[in-house]
């Protein structure tokens, strides 16, 4: 088979040519000064994208290859699943047993083994020749969580859009591409800062949540006040009407800091021992729980990084890293989330998605480890509406490129954005005025519709 993974690749290129509580009055009036939001009628519904920045080894999860050659096929050995026919790793026997309850394509690719571009192209649908962390660390097509902002809204007063767990950043923070870009600053990401890292500790309020030391709702009012009443001054000098309305703006900033909605689905005091340590009692286990919280209380879209920095980067030492603490970890937490969203009549009306930017190469390196591999990799969807127990596309024997019914990326957002009711040949401007559609590429998939 001939994969036209360059054409396309061409064919991309060619088109895609309270920190503070004082903080909240300038977002929300950016909120405000966007279009309205318009809303699907379709039922409401929820998107939790578990991101495993680094790259996940499709052949150390769920494409394992017993029959390659042993500088192929590694250290694991495949166990049964749920679904007849469905092997994964050894180190995933929860995901395992639960494997009727999501799909995975184990034919995805994209066309670039850059961290930097990949990582754009996985959370806004768009390549980007020449990311870095330097120059080109700030992403120049919106977000998938930022359109699913812009589009929708919140779901009910007083709840973000958008939240990034624990934070927007990836590769340490030395790239920014969860962002919302031409769509403005009210379409950024809430984040949750730091989650517990053990299932007894507490969970402190994000700090965009917190007021200032010393300042209460009542004294946050009558600072608000004040400034109403300094506000005359300069919007008479404000031809733009940028200031007009500023108290009301700041009246919904203490309407959102004092929100019981807000403040409720980030309570981890709610939580009991036994849940927590259902989902691992870790770090990212934790993110995968507050993923829930947020989805129960009605976020509309919420990125949770299940890596620090690049913890699934496996160039040395792959399979140590992975049986000991990756795969364990995003067994656990993977597992009890599906488990929690089923339990509470969410999962249908919740999509999860798991991928990372890329998979490893097939073939281990001089240290134990894997390379970046964009041919092909897999992807786990579930939940929101779609069918479930699919294993959609395979892999050649050795792992290297897709065999049979090739998934390029874009199919898997294009799948989201049509269960979110969100059309993807909507277009909205660049800063240029330049009309920029969602996504120039990508269909949904229909074995999974």
């Amino acid at each position: 088979m001939t994969f036209p993974l360059e054409t396309s690749r061409r064919r991309f290129l060619q088109t895609g040519a309270a920190v503070s509580a004082y903080a909240f009055p300038s977002l929300l009036k950016a909120r405000a000064e966007s279009s309205a939001p318009a809303r699907a009628a379709a039922p409401p519904k929820r998107v939790i994208v578990i991101f495993l920045q680094g790259g996940l080894s499709h052949m150390d999860s769920w494409d394992l290859k017993p029959e390659a050659p042993s500088e192929y096929r590694g250290e694991f050995r495949p166990i049964s699943t749920s679904v007849a026919g469905f092997q994964i790793s050894e180190h995933m026997p929860k995901l395992a047993a639960r494997a009727h309850q999501y799909n995975v394509i184990r034919s995805c690719w994209h066309g670039t083994p850059s961290h930097e571009a990949a990582i754009h192209w996985t959370l806004t649908g768009y390549d980007y020749p020449g990311a870095n962390t330097t120059t080109k660390n700030r992403n120049v097509k919106p977000s998938v969580g930022s359109i699913v902002s812009k589009v929708l809204g919140p779901s009910r007063p007083g709840l973000p859009a958008y939240v990034c767990v624990p934070d927007r950043g990836q590769l340490g923070d030395r790239v920014r591409y969860a962002a919302a870009f031409n769509l403005g600053m009210a379409h950024d990401p809430f984040e949750s800062g730091k989650v517990p890292t053990s299932a007894d500790e507490p969970f402190p309020a994000p700090p965009n949540l917190s007021l200032a030391k010393g300042v209460d709702l009542t004294r946050m009012d009558d600072r608000l006040s004040l400034l109403k009443g300094l506000d005359h001054l300069p919007r008479d000098l404000d031809a733009s009407g940028a200031m007009a309305g500023m108290d009301t703006f700041s009246q919904k900033a203490v309407e959102f800091l004092a929100h019981d909605v807000t403040r409720k689905a980030f309570d981890f005091s709610a939580e009991s021992l036994e849940t927590r340590q259902r989902y691992g009692g870790t770090n990212f286990g934790h993110r995968l729980l507050l993923g829930r919280r947020l989805a129960e209380a009605g976020v509309p879209f919420t990125l949770v990084n299940f890596s620090n920095n690049q913890e699934w980067d496996t160039h040395t030492d792959n399979f140590t890293q992975m049986k000991r603490t990756r795969l364990p970890e995003l067994d656990a937490a993977v597992s009890a989330l599906l488990d929690d969203l089923e339990d509470r009549g969410l999962l249908d009306s919740t999509l999860v998605a798991l991928y990372g930017e890329f998979g490893r190469t097939p073939k281990i390196n001089n240290n134990a480890g894997r390379d970046h591999w964009s041919n092909v990799f897999s992807v786990m969807l579930t939940g929101g509406g779609l069918k479930r127990g699919q294993v959609l596309g395979t892999s050649t024997a050795n792992g290297e490129n897709p065999n049979d019914r090739p998934v390029h990326f874009n199919d898997v957002l294009a799948t989201i954005y049509q269960q979110m009711g969100i059309p993807t040949d909507r277009v909205f401007p660049d800063a240029f005025g330049r009309p920029i559609p969602i996504l120039y590429e990508g269909r949904p998939i229909p074995e999974l519709t």
